[in-house]
């Protein structure tokens, strides 16, 4: 015989305000973490990139493309290559003149103080100017090494190779 005082069992309910709730913190923080943004890295057609297993995530870069004909900041046309090598006389310097001028123009925007600003000689760590370098898988390595020289008198210490996922 049951006893009177045991209670009776109820259906369990599902209590839908604090489920609510949860559901909509987890969403305002996965929209206030998201970031949005499209970066853009035009592949030039004539550069046939090495390939890499690298899953690390691009970031927004000055674009140098390197092909055994041409050199070329951004789309545009800097210094004309003989066979996938630079004059002597560049390798002599260590560094190709004509790059090292149109990096620095780039180099002095990038870091140029906005408005109200106290010029900084030198970036903040962690902020200073990145170049992806596009380079074709063929070119010889003295040539790549000679354009990183030059991008380092430029003032870009920092670079990144493209290479395409395998």
């Amino acid at each position: 015989m049951r006893s009177r005082f045991l209670k009776q069992a109820k259906a369990p309910t599902l209590m839908l305000t604090p489920l609510l709730d949860m559901f909509t913190i987890i969403l305002i923080f996965l929209i206030v973490s998201f970031t949005a943004e499209d970066y853009d890295l035009t592949l030039s057609k004539d550069i046939e990139l090495p390939e890499s297993v690298s899953r690390s995530m691009f970031k927004p870069s000055v674009n140098l493309a390197v092909n055994g004909s041409e050199v070329s900041v951004e789309g545009r046309h800097v210094v004309s290559l003989t066979e996938g090598h630079a004059p002597e006389a560049a390798y002599a310097a260590g560094e190709i003149p004509e790059l090292v001028e149109h990096l620095a123009a780039y180099y002095d925007e990038l870091v140029r103080p906005l408005p109200g600003e106290e010029r900084a000689d030198a970036p903040a760590a962690g902020d200073e100017p990145v170049i992806t370098v596009q380079a074709d898988r063929g070119l010889d390595y003295r040539t790549l090494h000679l354009v990183l020289q030059s991008a380092a008198k430029a003032g870009f210490f920092k670079y990144r190779l493209a290479v395409l996922k395998r």
